[in-house]
This record gives structure tokens, sequence and C-alpha cells, in this order.
């Protein structure tokens, strides 16, 4: 079993075979990758790396602030959204309560700085029951709320009504809340539902975005904070210099200013998501979650670990869930792939079924 999703270098060795021959859907990318034009324009930017960074990455905060409708000074950028997160975690620097299952990182890095952390199983469906949880946090009263939305690996989501009335009721109890969207813009509506704006009226909120999931950059480790000025300047005290590199920088610029990529992916998505639903609803041991990301988790009546060992043999990886806080072993995560990969992947859990 693997930690997380996307480590196809340890399974490319253990199957002697070169990582692209293994077909990837533990790994929640976007399908199309990266925008078409970013390769030939950092090759011509390479000369660029002889100098360091903007340590105040002035134009890169500018178009993110410009694709989010904020102000730069409401930005921090890093080293991919795990940076923020950290950096998010130890300046807040509160005991957490943390709905599960969810990303683990969360409350390892809390653990790692020494903060008390109790989770809050979600209700039926995963469905996280927001009057449940503000009752606990009356009563326990946590420094710190961690949230992902949508949240990995359950795909469910918490619309922009219910989040306000959350925000409402933590700012009274002086709790703050991190709220991470690294794969809002897979969402049907998006951005209606985004948190980002809500930074202007709750100094108890801090937004975690990344350029990963949808931009299709996980090799170029970018993300960005998103907070009311005064939170900003306080993680900017714990950053450091240069975390992004140049050329994560100029890819950061270029990505933002494709608006056809942007449509393109939310349309992919949308239709691939409902394809995949409809096709794992159809086979009987099988039993989806909706999801509003771009990746499903689906209860199923075997042990995962069966299933995913007969996948790696075909080539394919699939995302065990069994490590998950609040999930056991017959759970799995798929990723949203192409039409033909998503069919390939239908068409061996159907020749399973057969076995």
């Amino acid at each position: 079993m693997i930690e997380h999703g996307g480590n196809i270098y340890k399974f490319a060795r253990i199957l002697h075979r070169e990582p692209s021959q293994i077909l990837d859907f533990s790994a929640n990318i976007n399908p199309l990758g990266f925008p078409q034009g970013l390769k030939e324009y950092l090759y011509h930017s390479l000369d660029s790396i002889i100098c360091y960074p903007d340590p105040d990455y002035v134009e890169l905060k500018r178009l993110i602030a410009e694709y989010i409708n904020l102000s730069p000074e409401n930005i921090l950028v890093g080293n991919g959204a795990i940076e923020l997160i950290s950096l998010s975690i130890q300046t807040i620097g509160k005991d957490a309560i943390i709905p599960i299952p969810t990303f683990s990182e969360y409350a390892r890095i809390c653990k790692v700085n020494k903060l008390n952390v109790e989770y809050f199983p979600m209700g039926k469906g995963f469905k996280l029951d927001i009057e449940v949880l503000i009752d606990r946090l009356r009563t326990k009263r946590h420094g710190m709320l961690i949230l992902c939305n949508p949240n990995n690996p359950t795909g469910g989501f918490i619309d922009i009504t219910p989040l306000r009335f959350l925000l409402e009721e933590t700012a009274k109890l002086d709790i703050f809340v991190l709220l991470d969207e690294a794969f809002v813009e897979f969402t049907e509506d998006y951005p209606k539902d985004s948190g980002v704006n809500l930074v202007k009226h709750y100094p108890n909120l801090c937004v975690i975005r990344c350029f990963t999931k949808f931009f299709g950059l996980p090799g170029m480790r970018l993300g960005y904070g998103v907070a009311g000025k005064e939170f900003i300047d306080r993680l900017k005290e714990r950053a450091l210099p240069w975390s992004v590199n140049t050329l994560a920088d100029l890819a950061g610029r270029y990505v933002l200013k494709d608006v056809e990529f942007m449509e393109k992916t939310r349309e992919f998505i949308k239709s691939q998501r409902r394809f995949l639903l409809e096709e794992l609803s159809s086979i009987e041991w099988i039993h989806p979650y909706p999801s509003q990301a771009n990746f499903i988790l689906a209860k199923i009546d075997i042990d995962s670990s069966v299933l995913e060992n007969y996948l790696l043999k075909k080539g394919i990886l699939i995302r065990n869930c069994g490590n998950f806080e609040g999930l056991d072993r017959s759970h799995i995560r798929l990723a949203v792939k192409d039409h033909n990969s998503n069919k390939r992947l239908i068409d061996e859990l159907k020749s399973f079924s057969n076995i």
C-alpha cells in the first residue's frame, strides 16, 4: 500500500516496467496535462535560471489576484500547497479538529508541530454535518479547523451558504479555519462556491490553492495561500525566501492566461466524471459516492488489496484507501482520466467480476 497516490516510480520498479507503461488512477491530476505551449515557453525561458527569482513574485501574484478577484496583498505563493499548509498550521499554532476521512498530511503536520489533533468522523455517505460539527466546536473549543473542499478522498463539497455559516460560527468561537481548495476548480459551478472571496470578510480564514491538480503541474511544486493581509504578513515571517523557483514562477504566469484550457478542462472532467460514475455504478460489487472533484471514492465488496494487486498486474494503479483515517480496506479512490483510460479501467473491473 502507498501513503499517497502517484507513486508510479515505485511500482514501475516492482513490475519492471517504464513509468509511462503504468496507467495511474491513483493520482488526481488533470488528464489533459498542462496547457499547450507551456513546454516551448519554458524551453525558451531557460536562460532566466541564471538569476534568482523575484523574491516578491510581483507578476505572479498580480495574475493570481486577477484570477481570483482579490488583491496581491491577500496572496502568498509557495512551493506547492503542502508548504502553505505547513506554514499556516505553524502560524496558527493551535490544536486542531479535522473531519475524516481526509488528506493525511494535515494531521501529520499538526503532530510534527506538537499540536493535538481530534478527528471528527463525517456522517452517512461521508457528508459533513455542519450543525453537528459546530456543536462539537462549541463544546470542545479547538483553536483550528482544517477542511478540504472538495474533500479528498470522498469528493464531497460544502456549498458557499453552509460554508459562510460555518465561518460565522467559528469566528464567534475564535477558531481559525484552514480551507484546502486544491480541487475546487473541477467543481460544477466554479467559481461560485469557492471560499477565496470570503477572506475579505473573515480574518479567521486562510484558503490554500495549487497549480498541481487543475493545471497539471505536480512536478513544478507551485501553490498559494489566500487570506486577510494580517495573516498573510504573519505567514511571510515564517516563509523561506525564493521557495518558488524561476521556472515554476513563469509556468504559473503562463497557465493563468489560458482561459480556453480552463474551460475545456471543466467540461471534459464533468463529462468523464459522469461516465465513470455511471459505469462504476453498473458493477454490482462497486458502490461509488457522488463527487464534485476529479476523482471518485468507492466502497467495494472485497478487500481492496486483492483488487489493487489484480489491477497492478494489468498495469493499472489505483489508490487503496485502507490507510485513511475513517476508511478501511473496502475503499478505493479512482482518478477521472481520459475516456479511453476510463473505459480500459471499467473493462478490467468487469473482467475481474467474472473471475
